[in-house]
């Protein structure tokens, strides 16, 4: 600002010169006019450069907000990548996840092959432990087979014996019948004895017989189980190897099984630590996304600061006479305006009127352009050509053009009918501010104020309040000597919606006793209509006021009282001086 300052005046030096080389040497007015010359001069010089200084004040937050959005946009369009990443990450954490599954799965497979592995060897050598204890049973019974059929043949031998014996009993027998026939009735007796030693013969030779029989049928089976005995031998000694294979067999499945159980158990291992990187991944993905969110919403924060700043710079150069570019003043009269717009009548309303200008209300979705011009009918003062000069939050700013003297006379006798009507409330204002000032100052020299806590500006939040409630150094001493000045001031005027004292930054220490209820936990709507004491109210027509430099200002606007709800008002204020210094301003809001 210093240096565009510097260009200013340098530039009419620089003009000065030239045009004293034009026109010779010129007397310099002294005294008094020397003095009112240079004032004047300094002025517009100071008007000039904080006028430049509210250009390049909007300059440049215009070119912040745009670098804060494009920071905003990329910052989503982060988010987005960074949103995608994450997606991505939760399908690996989730195939990981399964694939740890998995793997488990196959793990204890593993693990129950390796026991099935176990099972089967153990089973095997219980194959083998019995297989060789059958073996070693086979050959005994072989051995007592063999035995059995000696013993036979030795019985066989036995037969022959009593069977050669029975043979000559026999034939002693008969020669013993022969000798007793021969004897005659002498070897009667005889006779009877040797028959029967005969017949006990064939009877002994008879047995023999079976006996013989059935003894060489039981060598027959002897030697078949004989056969059969080395036979189960045999292939109980070929079992042998086949079982010490499957052994083996076993044997080495168990070590593969066991080998993959430990490999797997060190993929579930490693798989599990993939999982809990990606997942490790995943959180500084979801952290980074939110830290990214927070960035665009800290852009679009920081776009509203800029915003904010812009605002607060332009009404405190509104505020400076010197600083304000309007050259007439402003005044909030609501008039029906009728704009035509390519043939068409555009039904509006007037938000302030000067006799330089006016300031539009459009139907929603209306449209004027800026630098263009249009005919209007504006109700009181007649047919206006206007062109658009710019546009804002209140409206379309528009010039007046090509007015006529009727239109001039008529848009005179507007304003100045607005002035006396509204003069009786200027008074009041600046009577109100007056009683104000006396209160403090007269706590000021009672020393129940400092002025160090009269221009407290530490604003200090109030626990459990929603809206946020703050306190000040001064506050106590406001909350007493305030509100009776407040309410004697209400009741003065029927219209009066309320009265206060604002500081410069637009904070309300004090409200009148309707809205200074005590706010109700969980309603925020109603502590934002009934409690408005304690808060900073820091729009346009608050900070209007609060850094208010005139003698007075009167604005109108939408009161905003929450949950949607807007109720237009009227106000007069005017600055607020205590102890020397400009404090803020006061307040009085009348309906419409």
């Amino acid at each position: 600002m210093i240096g565009n300052l510097k260009l200013i005046l340098g530039g009419k030096a620089r003009a000065k010169t030239v045009a004293e080389e034009a026109a010779g040497p010129s007397i310099e007015p002294t005294g008094i006019a020397a003095l009112d010359a240079d004032a004047a001069s300094s002025t517009e010089e100071l008007a000039e450069a904080l006028d430049l200084f509210n250009q390049d004040i909007s300059r440049i937050v215009k070119n912040l907000d745009t670098e804060i959005l494009r920071a905003r946009d990329h910052s989503v369009e982060a988010g987005k990548h960074l949103g995608s990443v994450q997606e991505s990450m939760g399908t690996l954490v989730n195939a990981s996840e399964k694939i740890n599954v998995e793997i488990a799965g196959v793990a204890q497979s593993a693990d129950e092959l390796n026991a099935a592995a176990d099972e089967i060897t153990k089973t095997v050598k219980g194959v083998q432990d019995r297989a060789a204890s059958t073996l070693v049973s086979a050959d005994s019974s072989a051995i007592q087979i063999e035995g059995l059929g000696q013993a036979v043949q030795h019985i066989g031998s036995l037969l022959n014996s009593i069977s050669e014996i029975a043979t000559r009993t026999n034939l002693l027998a008969l020669n013993a019948t022969i000798e007793a026939a021969r004897a005659g009735e002498a070897g009667r007796g005889f006779a009877v004895v040797a028959g029967e030693v005969k017949a006990l013969s064939v009877a002994a030779a008879q047995s023999v017989g079976a006996i013989r029989a059935r003894m060489e049928e039981l060598q027959a089976a002897s030697q078949n189980a004989i056969a059969n005995m080395h036979s189960i031998r045999e292939e109980i000694g070929g079992l042998t190897p086949i079982c010490d294979q499957i052994a083996n067999s076993a044997q080495t499945q168990r070590h593969a099984i066991g080998d993959l159980a430990g490999r797997m158990h060190n993929a579930q291992a490693a798989t599990r630590e993939v999982s809990d990187a990606v997942r490790s991944v995943e959180d500084v993905t979801a952290s980074a996304a939110a830290v990214s969110r927070t960035a665009a919403d800290l852009s679009v924060n920081a776009s509203h600061e800029a915003e904010d700043l812009e605002r607060r710079v332009v009404t405190i150069l509104r505020t400076i006479p010197a600083a304000d570019r309007r050259r007439f003043e402003r005044f909030p009269i609501d008039l029906p305006v009728r704009v035509n717009v390519g043939g068409q009548m555009l039904a509006c309303r007037s938000f302030d009127v000067s006799e330089g200008g006016i300031l539009i209300k459009l139907p929603e979705k209306a449209k004027l352009d800026s630098g263009l011009t249009y005919d209007s009918e504006i109700s009181r003062i007649g047919n206006v050509r206007l062109r658009v000069v710019g546009h804002s939050a209140l409206g379309v700013h528009c010039a007046f053009i090509d007015i006529s003297n009727s239109a001039k006379e008529a848009l005179g006798a507007t304003l100045e009918a607005f002035r006396k009507e509204n003069q009786p409330l200027i008074d009041r204002a600046q009577a109100f501010a007056g009683q104000v000032s006396e209160a403090i100052e007269a706590e000021l020299q009672a020393g129940r104020l400092s002025v160090a806590s009269l221009f407290d500006t530490d604003y200090q939040p109030l626990p459990n309040t929603d809206p946020v409630q703050l306190r000040t150094k001064y506050l106590d001493r406001f909350e007493q000597i305030l509100p009776p000045i407040y309410e004697a001031m209400l009741v003065t005027d029927s219209n009066m919606v309320f009265c206060l004292a604002v500081d410069r930054n637009a904070y309300i220490p004090v409200h009148i006793r309707k809205f200074s209820q005590p706010q109700r936990p969980g309603e925020r709507a109603w502590n934002h209509a009934n409690a408005r004491n304690r808060r900073i109210f820091d729009d346009r027509a608050g900070l209007l006021a609060a850094r208010l430099m005139r003698p007075f200002l009167i604005q109108s606007y939408n009161r905003d009282m929450g949950n949607g709800v807007f109720v237009p008002m009227k106000e007069i204020d005017a600055p607020l001086t205590i102890a020397g210094r400009h404090w803020g301003g006061v307040r009085m809001a009348y309906k419409i």
